[in-house]
């Protein structure tokens, strides 16, 4: 199923304040495949996210904590490959519970078994999607995720 950019979604941003423009929730994603992350990082931000990038692990880990200096609060999605170079994105997330704290975590895997979704709620994932996904179930699910 390949990847798409489509439109924003101008009804779910809506329901926000007095529309999109007011709401610029921040957003990490960490993915290791270039291409991907692009597609994540565009369509997030055309939904009013402020957008922070991570290939691996270790960036998302170093992200996370420097964003929570900044205003002593998490962003307000984190988006997380399972599979990232030299450490797997659960047990990154595993160690950024604490500093999470309130972010709405949204997992992404190739191969999302019983074992990842048991990990992935274990880590305080608020939902899984598996790979390939449709970039508009992304963006739904991440709506509709930080809207609760």
């Amino acid at each position: 199923m390949p990847v798409s950019l489509a439109r924003p979604l101008v009804a779910a941003q809506s329901s926000r304040g007095n529309g999109a423009s007011d709401w610029h929730p921040g957003a990490l994603v960490a993915e290791n495949d270039p291409e991907l992350l692009r597609l994540i990082v565009e369509a997030l931000t055309r939904d009013g996210f402020i957008v922070s990038e991570a290939r691996n692990a270790e960036e998302l880990i170093e992200i996370a904590y420097c964003t929570r200096r900044e205003d002593n609060s998490p962003p307000a999605l984190v988006v997380s490959d399972v599979h990232l170079p030299g450490r797997d994105g659960l047990s990154a997330l595993d160690e950024l519970q604490q500093t999470l704290a309130g972010a709405v975590i949204l997992v992404i895997s190739a191969f999302p078994d019983d074992a990842v979704l048991a990990e992935a709620a274990r880590v305080g994932a608020a939902g899984v999607l598996g790979k390939p996904f449709e970039l508009d179930e992304l963006r739904t699910t991440a709506l509709n995720l930080v809207r609760r």
